[in-house]
């Protein structure tokens, strides 16, 4: 931003973010006065740094838009980093929910942002790829509930008390969106969907499905699911607007799972943790030496997408015999 005034460059730095976070058609000083609640003239100097604002003022402009304070002070520690983290609970969907926006949020800005792009390390099914499939998305709420929150029912009875996925439903239909109109790299490895079939496997072996028809449901889902990924990578688009699809394949195994949320400005990623929730961190250098990583990564792995048919329908072949196996042994337990 030009012609301010007053050399602040915290100030100048929180006007910045906020700018690049705007909506379509947002004008930033608007933004400012009804994040403000002052007038259009006093958002101006704001703007141009004439006046500074104090430190309430601060603190608003960045909760509504999500902004760490401290990343505005700036931290010249390199060994320490900034981090979002929600403790997550479905008797609290409130805590829930602000988890979800803020991945919701992440997602919106990488679309819009120039040369915005996803780059994903999968040691499990990411959960985007997860989300056009109701009972599967269930299921891995079940499963987290279930293991980290002593929940008491079966799979049939949280899916049918539970009100987790209409409550969600809004958030998770505009990240899916803007996933599918995102250009995306993604790195997965012979074992990716292992983690979710052995998840299926220990809830059928401790009998938490009364239906036997709900895992059978779960593996055809899982079975479309690889199906999808199988078109998208044979034509390296995604979506019904032919977002570009980059698929790799690992041959060697990796421990940690990232979604980096990169821009031609400022990037930010999410560490996996747990089953469902992660870490949201934006330090500039920790998000850089992320890419580094990961673009190492992608150099040791073999592309499969539009490119190594072989390879490609090796891949796919070997992730629907393993959900294969699983459904023969349901029908024979049954």
């Amino acid at each position: 931003m030009e012609n301010r005034k007053i050399k602040n460059e915290n100030q100048a730095a929180l006007l910045d973010m906020i700018e690049e976070k705007l909506k379509p058609n947002a004008t930033l000083v608007n933004t400012i006065a009804d994040g403000l609640d002052i007038s259009l003239d006093a958002a101006y100097r704001r703007m141009r740094c004439d006046k500074l604002m104090d430190i309430d003022e601060t603190i608003k402009l960045c909760r509504n838009f999500n902004i760490s304070l401290d990343s505005i002070i700036g931290v010249t520690d390199k060994t320490h980093i900034l981090s979002r983290y929600t403790p997550l609970d479905l008797t609290d969907m409130t805590a829930f929910l602000t988890f979800v926006q803020v991945a919701s949020n992440s997602f919106e800005n990488t679309k819009l942002a120039p040369e915005g792009e996803i780059i994903v390390s999968a040691i499990a099914i990411p959960i985007f790829n997860i989300l056009p499939y109701r009972e599967l998305t269930l299921f891995k709420l079940f499963s987290w509930n279930k293991s980290v929150y002593d929940f008491m029912g079966n799979y049939e009875t949280f899916v049918k008390e539970s009100g987790a996925i209409e409550l969600l439903n809004k958030n998770y239909e505009k990240i899916l969106e803007n996933y599918h109109l995102t250009p995306s790299t993604e790195i997965w490895t012979d074992g990716t969907i292992d983690t979710v079939l052995r998840l299926l496997n220990y809830h059928l072996e401790l009998k938490h499905f009364s239906d036997k028809e709900s895992p059978l449901l779960l593996c055809k889902q899982l079975m479309e699911l690889i199906d999808t990924l199988h078109e998208w990578a044979a034509k390296g688009t995604k979506g019904a607007k032919g977002a570009s699809f980059k698929l790799y394949v690992s041959k060697t195994d990796f421990e940690s799972q990232f979604v980096l949320f990169k821009s031609a400005k400022r990037s930010s990623c999410m560490v996996k943790l747990y089953t469902i929730n992660g870490l949201g961190i934006s330090d500039e250098n920790f998000c850089k030496e992320t890419e580094r990583w990961l673009q190492k990564l992608i150099q040791r792995s073999v592309l499969i997408s539009v490119a190594s048919e072989v390879e490609r329908n090796t891949f796919f072949d070997t992730q629907r015999q393993k959900v294969q196996s699983l459904i023969e042994k349901i029908k024979s337990d049954v």
